[in-house]
């Protein structure tokens, strides 16, 4: 019975862990769970505190990192400006992280949105090592950089087999010629643990 309830303890202290928003003053905070959303555009975490009605918000400036459900959400001092992105993997000293914003386009009386893919390569003093950028349009850069995305991961991440092998899973078939599918990948960016 003992080791029951340290088993029940254990994953009770992992689901709190799990939705966590860590300031850079080192405050804590214990958000509702799934009422973390990121407002890349806006550069700004919101989420729900238990018991509260009214939504909190966070500028990424303030965040250190964001933990919730499957995602991981953390900011970086790079080139002196600070940066926020979902971390993909993070491995030998080594991070992959992502962030997508959105522009409404106008033309001619009609909007449309047109979404921006941002994916960079860190080491551990969040020195680039390497990027990635393109829209969502199907222009031949944008076509040419998202075709790239998949050797850009087996290439800076060798040792992190269940990353390689999810990104292999968004490989475009040879009827998607302005590889579209890996947006999905990066759209839904759950971190994997390379460990």
């Amino acid at each position: 019975m003992k080791k029951l309830l340290l088993l029940i303890g254990f994953f009770s202290m992992q689901i709190v862990a799990q939705t966590t928003i860590q300031l850079k003053d080192g405050t804590t905070i214990n958000a509702v769970e799934n009422s973390i959303h990121i407002a890349a555009t806006a550069k700004k975490i919101h989420y729900k505190l238990p018991n509260v009605d009214k939504e909190q918000k966070i500028k990424f400036k303030d965040l250190a990192v964001a933990n919730f459900g499957d995602y991981r959400f953390k900011t970086f001092t790079i080139d002196k400006k600070q940066k926020a992105y979902y971390i993909l993997a993070e491995v030998n000293g080594k991070t992959l992280a992502t962030i997508k914003t959105s522009k409404v386009i106008s033309r001619g009386g009609f909007e449309s949105v047109l979404d921006f893919y941002e994916l960079v390569v860190l080491d551990a003093n969040s020195n680039v090592l390497g990027n990635i950028t393109f829209s969502s349009n199907n222009s031949e850069k944008s076509s040419k950089e998202r075709a790239g995305v998949i050797t850009f991961i087996q290439t800076h991440f060798p040792d992190c087999l269940k990353l390689r092998e999810k990104a292999k899973l968004f490989e475009s078939n040879p009827s998607d010629t302005n590889h579209r599918m890996i947006m999905t990948f990066l759209d839904v960016s759950v971190f994997m643990n390379c460990q």
